[in-house]
């Protein structure tokens, strides 16, 4: 007995708990409905066990995902357990002019225009990213640099538009010497996407536009996935400023390629600018929530889906916004109904009242809708946490059953 207690020790994982703040809610801090994520744990163990494989975590978002401060946070501890396959998904935002992942810095050479999934009439099609970026001269360049050394990569997923129009792209790194080519008609398993290796690791890639043909005129870029060849984790962000469910309905294309991602999970943390619209509630809000999740398990059949509700924020600044409870009740309601897993970060982070705490304590923004870095990293500490602790029950549970 002693022995098997042992090695259930030795597989669970230890951390320290997020406990410096009274207000947050420790015990409550799990993921619901944990018995449908058992695939994706069992990914975990396998991985931790023959340190051999990828898994990939997609968390698709509005503009509390975009920055990248919580998702950077998850990220960097889920990779120090269990390995970094590298960055993943990032879009060039300062090229839209818009914000990026904090971990890198993008530049351009040449005239670029931008669009985003939210806006009312798209100029672009939208793909991976919920953004892109299009150029109509050849010779112009994409300039795309990793301010990490821990996320140097020899590996890329380039999605971007392939047809007769479409110029090809000359993959450069920083010395200007050329190590790829990514044509716009190369046969891959999905459309508009390229997966390229690189003959050594860099920290900087020049995405170059080339005419090859008469009739190639422009170049659309939806985003690009940086990876390495090591076994991990990669957690690929997918987040646009001011987004709905809605506008990730409308997005075909976005939801088309995420397969080419192979995710193993689907975070999906969306409602916030729901709840801006207050009182004004979108009355098809749930039959957005199930088309959406059904959209995505439609064309990632074993991925699986984890929807994580609201936190507390503030209307006018000051004013407790009730849409926020209407909005996440929603979402739990959805979830139980069809055995989803959810992870209740509203109660979690102190319930309907915890607004006035993460004031207090410089987690919330002046503005009080978006958080500080330090809010945002402790929202990212507390997912990891419910993750993690539901890895442990999984393996305890597998321990029990095996022994």
């Amino acid at each position: 007995m002693a022995l098997a207690a042992d090695l259930q020790a030795q597989d669970t994982i230890s951390y320290k708990p997020t406990a410096s703040y009274s207000f947050i809610k420790n015990e409550m801090n799990v993921i619901h409905h944990l018995e449908y994520l058992e695939s994706f744990y069992e990914k975990l163990v396998e991985l931790r066990s023959t340190s051999m494989g990828v898994i990939n975590i997609i968390h698709l978002g509005d503009s509390h995902i975009q920055g990248d401060y919580l998702t950077k946070s998850t990220r960097t501890l889920l990779q120090e357990k269990f390995g970094n396959a590298g960055l993943g998904l990032i879009f060039p935002g300062r090229i839209a002019r818009t914000n990026e992942s904090l971990l890198i810095y993008s530049s351009a050479k040449g005239q670029w225009t931008g669009g985003r999934l939210t806006y009312s009439q798209n100029p672009l099609p939208m793909g991976i990213g919920g953004m892109a970026v299009k150029t109509l001269l050849a010779g112009n360049s994409i300039k795309i640099k990793s301010l990490s050394q821990n996320y140097s990569f020899n590996r890329m997923t380039l999605f971007f538009q392939k047809d007769y129009n479409s110029y090809s792209v000359i993959v450069k790194d920083s010395t200007g010497i050329p190590l790829a080519m990514a044509g716009a008609f190369s046969e891959e398993e999905y459309p508009n996407v390229s997966k390229l290796i690189l003959p050594y690791s860099i920290n900087q890639v020049l995405f170059e536009t080339n005419q090859s043909l008469a009739t190639q005129k422009q170049f659309i870029l939806f985003g690009v996935s940086l990876e390495n060849s090591n076994p991990g984790i990669r957690y690929h962000i997918i987040g646009v400023n001011g987004a709905k469910y809605k506008h990730f309905i409308a997005a075909r294309e976005l939801l088309n390629q995420t397969p080419a991602l192979n995710p193993d999970l689907i975070i999906i943390s969306l409602g916030t600018n729901e709840a801006v619209e207050h009182p004004n509630i979108d009355p098809q809000f749930t039959s957005q929530l199930s088309t959406l999740t059904s959209e995505l398990k439609r064309v990632n059949p074993n991925a699986i889906i984890l929807l994580t509700t609201t936190p507390n924020f503030y209307k006018k600044r000051t004013r407790i916004n009730p849409s926020i409870s209407v909005i996440n009740t929603k979402i739990i309601e959805f979830a139980n109904t069809n055995n989803i897993p959810f992870w209740n970060l509203h109660e979690v982070a102190g319930g309907n009242h915890a607004g006035d705490w993460w004031r207090k304590h410089e987690l919330i923004q002046t503005e009080g809708i978006h958080f500080t870095k330090k809010g945002y990293d402790l929202q990212g500490h507390l997912l990891f946490e419910a993750i993690i602790k539901g890895y442990n029950e999984y393996v305890l549970d597998r321990h029990s059953k095996t022994h």
